[in-house]
């Protein structure tokens, strides 16, 4: 399977519709836009389709969710983000005006900030202090430092929050940046 709906918010989860529910629209691919990806493993289906909408990604647990199709989103912390994305393409379904998806983007001064951020937990891992954090990435000046002067420094803490922004980043803050930006 290429996805695993539990590491991204934009896809959209299928199942069939539980009964009594008689007025259901089913879904057409094809009608619906260009599809660029469509395969079945043992978890389901999966499909992307594309067109003037943008992009919608689905997995359908169910054969019948395709003509019955009801949105299943978990209770997880994610859950504003994927109701978002699947209000989006209900909405589409329907035939009601699409709401506006602002993409995230990285600017470049964020990515600037983020690579900092990185280094900073590659000297972290390679042993060094917050002194030695700075003196690479800041100013080599901070070696020098006395101590006094080094405690109440702004690049002590600059260091410091480079530093746990890295290891945030790498322990699965980096899934924030699909999501915000």
């Amino acid at each position: 399977m290429i996805w695993r709906r539990e590491d991204t918010t934009r896809i959209i989860s299928l199942t069939d519709a539980p009964r009594g529910f008689t007025d259901l629209r089913s879904l057409d691919f094809e009608a619906m836009g260009r599809v660029l990806f469509d395969s079945e493993d043992d978890v389901g289906r999966s499909v992307t389709v594309t067109g003037t909408f943008g992009t919608f990604s689905f997995l359908l647990d169910d054969p019948a969710a395709q003509k019955r199709p009801a949105v299943v989103i978990p209770m997880d912390p994610h859950y504003r983000n994927r109701w978002y994305e699947a209000g989006r393409f209900v909405s589409h379904h329907l035939g009601f005006r699409l709401p506006s998806r602002v993409p995230p983007v990285i600017t470049p001064f964020r990515s600037l900030h983020l690579i900092r951020c990185l280094h900073a937990y590659d000297l972290h891992r390679a042993g060094a202090d917050e002194r030695h954090i700075a003196a690479v990435l800041i100013n080599p000046r901070a070696l020098t430092m006395s101590w006094n002067e080094w405690r109440d420094h702004t690049w002590r803490r600059t260091a410091k929050d480079w530093r746990d922004e890295g290891i945030a980043l790498v322990e699965g803050g980096y899934l924030k940046l699909l999501l915000e930006g």
